[in-house]
């Protein structure tokens, strides 16, 4: 069986973020606070650049700034009132993009520089969001703490995205489903204790994703994770929390787990904690195809 690191980015955006100043950015799009609408949908996409996303003191319910101007950019922006959710949707591509293989290019020698395309979004703490999260190339940094996430989907093409609670303020909500799909780029999640998640899906095709769920849930929650090529460490808590663990892989595939799981029956595999019909289950549903998954215990 083979063991491939992971090649994460660290998850640092909160000494960048007080070292960015809004001064010298635009406030390019908005959404006001009404009180006809309980909730937001919000479907962002960005092609490239630096992104952040996290709460701040606004006025309005979604502010969105850059460094750029917004005419280089192709966009479209509109808004679309469903009952009581406010769906948003904004999306930006780069005009003149590089070709995909240009953009790796630049990635691998650090010819571009990123910091002159930085894109933020700015939530509130009062409305509850579902957030639908899209990157193409470029680094992300998505700051959930003190927000109300009723559901989270984020994909990235090659980007590197950060998601975490860096306050460790909990989510206000519970969340239903966090979905996270990464294609060539690196994911890491952390303090997925603070996210009140009842469901995780994790889909990583040809690249890395970590998730940090070392510090206990709390409640029953289900994790359904898929690899094709990629590699996904999960580090769990110790064994003092019941964790099954169903695989479902092929013969090129590498699953690794602690010491503390034995087979029950085949291919489901428990820690020491567990016992049928416990309460705060953590459930693992994963399937490999030709990469690898690897468990890990909180040190």
């Amino acid at each position: 069986m083979r063991c491939i690191g992971l090649l994460v980015v660290p998850f640092a955006i909160g000494m960048v973020w007080s070292t960015l100043s809004f001064a010298q950015e635009t406030k390019h799009f908005r959404v006001e606070h009404d009180k006809n609408y309980q909730s937001i949908t919000l479907n962002y996409s960005a092609s490239s650049g630096i992104c952040y996303l996290a709460i701040g003191e606004s006025e309005d319910a979604v502010s969105i700034y850059s460094s750029r101007d917004i005419d280089e950019f192709n966009h479209t922006f509109n808004k679309n009132q469903k009952g009581k959710d406010l769906q948003v949707k904004l999306s930006l591509d780069e005009k003149n993009n590089e070709s995909f293989s240009q953009s790796i290019s630049n990635k691998v020698f650090a010819t571009s520089k990123p910091e002159d395309n930085i894109w933020k979004v700015i939530l509130v703490e009062d409305i509850p969001y579902n957030l639908n999260l899209t990157y193409g190339i470029g680094t992300a940094f998505i700051d959930l703490a003190g927000l109300s996430v009723s559901n989270l989907k984020v994909k990235t093409g090659s980007a590197d995205v950060n998601i975490g609670y860096l306050t460790s303020m909990p989510n206000y909500v519970e969340m239903d489903t966090m979905a996270i799909k990464v294609d060539l780029g690196n994911v890491t999640v952390r303090q997925i204790d603070q996210a009140n998640v009842n469901n995780i899906v994790a889909e990583v095709g040809f690249g890395n994703m970590l998730l940090d769920m070392a510090d206990p849930i709390d409640k029953a929650c289900h994790v359904k994770a898929s690899v094709g090529a990629g590699n996904l460490e999960i580090i769990i808590p110790k064994s003092d929390i019941p964790i099954i663990v169903k695989v479902k892989k092929s013969l090129l595939c590498d699953v690794k787990l602690t010491r503390s799981f034995t087979e029950k029956e085949d291919n489901i595999f428990v820690n020491t904690a567990y016992t049928e019909g416990a309460d705060e289950i953590l459930e693992f549903e994963v399937d490999v195809s030709f990469g690898s998954i690897i468990f890990k215990e909180k040190r």
